[in-house]
């Protein structure tokens, strides 16, 4: 098979889909065969060097917001910053971020022609060669950050850690791991020690990792896998943060370090989750800042970052009093739930789907558990992933309170928002959750939004 090149980004898009997301990944020398390659491209202009001091992220829930902050702390700070993120929810580009802004169309097409090349000229040495979906995005991305004279790149890992694409890099200033649950068990594991052994993987010798400290289990992993490559542990634990108040736009919240204390920080969201996430972020780069000399990182842009930073979907207002978040197994829901709990007042209406993968049931029961729901509306994702409608119904009407709440159905999302809006009461909020999927449809649906809602 011949790499084809593309005369627009639409065609590059178009290309990259036709290689399916979830097939068997090459073995990971092979990967990083090909990682060795591009480094000596054009005398090393694609080199790791050039993507400064790469901060390396992985675990289960948590990891885009964690890498966002860290992203918008440094930027606050005055270094020119890149980060790569997945999934995208509407434009592959998303995955490519420069200084806060995602990559240009015409940066897209250019990235992902170098890398048709790059592979051609590479089946020279190795024929049988060809890149995962995953794999590609990650090396455009090389491309992308090398040329941008970076001196902060972020790395957030696919779904595992010592198998993941972005494990080649050699040489992370620091080490990542956020809260560990059980996801993606099928490739990963089906314990908490066993997917925290995963992600426990991306640890390199000698460098220091900063990591949640939620689950003692998985603790226990990261901590003996650390202790074995001489790194240094950062833990963050529930203590490390306390919520202050929550408003309707935000939340007051207060972080201890190891190094300074943080009262009455703001972060522009109602998601009480976020103040955990932003913890693991602050040691982060409060390690980067004492281990590499970056003083540019102070108390007061930490504070000015953790405030600036935007992440699509986690507790996002997408219309007035309608909120999207992308949380899509136990852990996340649990998370989505607490936040509820303590900032919700009055009733709501509570848009849901899920991929067949996850296990939805118990996060339907969750769910079902927010007296404050009113009507639940249960919709499709289309596609092979999206789990059963009728799957999806059965189980509200095992759970639910059936004298408080009630149950509705559609099989496309656009009615399904458009459903939610005229069954909510006196202009409730309406939560849209269960899969970032659902997320990233709602996303593109508010992208040509009119009159209708």
């Amino acid at each position: 098979m011949r790499e084809q090149i593309a005369q627009s980004y639409a065609e590059a898009e178009h290309l990259l889909e036709e290689i399916p997301r979830f097939t068997q990944k090459n073995p990971l020398e092979d990967t990083r065969g090909f990682y060795e390659y591009i480094q000596n491209c054009e005398h090393d202009r694609y080199s790791e060097k050039r993507l400064g001091h790469i901060i390396h992220v992985a675990g289960t829930n948590g990891k885009g917001s964690v890498c966002a902050f860290i992203e918008s702390i440094c930027r606050v700070s005055g270094y020119r910053t890149a980060m790569f993120t997945s999934p995208h929810l509407v434009t592959t580009r998303e995955r490519f971020c420069i200084e806060g802004s995602v990559i240009s169309e015409e940066m897209f097409v250019e990235a992902f022609n170098w890398l048709a090349v790059q592979i051609e000229q590479y089946r020279k040495v190795k024929p049988t060669y060809c890149p995962t979906y995953f794999e590609r995005l990650f090396f455009m991305g090389i491309y992308v950050f090398a040329r941008a004279e970076i001196e902060i790149t972020i790395l957030e890992t696919g779904l595992g850690g010592r198998l993941d694409t972005t494990n080649v890099v050699h040489s992370p200033s620091v080490s990542v791991i956020t809260e560990i649950g059980l996801d993606h068990m099928a490739y990963l594991g089906d314990t908490i020690e066993k997917i925290a052994s995963e992600k426990a993987g991306i640890l390199k010798a000698g460098v220091p990792v900063v990591f949640s400290d939620r689950k003692r289990e998985a603790s226990n992993v990261i901590c003996k896998k650390a202790q074995e490559l001489g790194c240094t542990c950062y833990n963050v634990s529930d203590n490390d943060n306390k919520i202050n108040a929550i408003q309707k736009k935000f939340i007051d919240f207060s972080v201890a370090s190891r190094y300074y204390g943080y009262g009455r920080l703001i972060a522009c969201t109602t998601a009480v989750y976020q103040a955990e996430n932003a913890a693991v972020a602050i040691r982060s780069v409060e390690v980067l800042k004492h281990e590499h000399r970056m003083d540019k990182i102070t108390a007061a842009s930490i504070r000015e970052g953790i405030k600036a930073m935007h992440w699509s979907c986690r507790m996002e207002e997408i219309l007035p009093n309608v909120f999207v978040d992308g949380a899509h197994n136990e852990d996340g829901i649990e998370a989505f739930v607490q936040s509820l709990n303590l900032a919700h007042t009055g009733t709501c209406v509570l848009i849901f789907s899920a991929v067949h993968d996850k296990q939805y049931e118990t996060m339907i029961r969750m769910l079902c558990g927010l007296t404050m729901v009113t009507d639940f509306v249960v919709t499709q994702i289309p596609g092979e992933r999206g789990a059963d409608l009728e799957a999806l119904r059965l189980l509200f009407d095992k759970y639910m309170d059936k004298r408080t709440q009630k149950i509705h159905t559609c099989e496309k999302i656009e009615d399904a928002l458009a459903l939610g809006l005229s069954v909510r009461r006196d202009m409730g909020r309406i939560y849209i959750v269960g899969s970032l999927y659902l997320a990233g449809i709602v996303e593109s649906i508010m992208e040509d939004y009119d009159d209708r809602f």
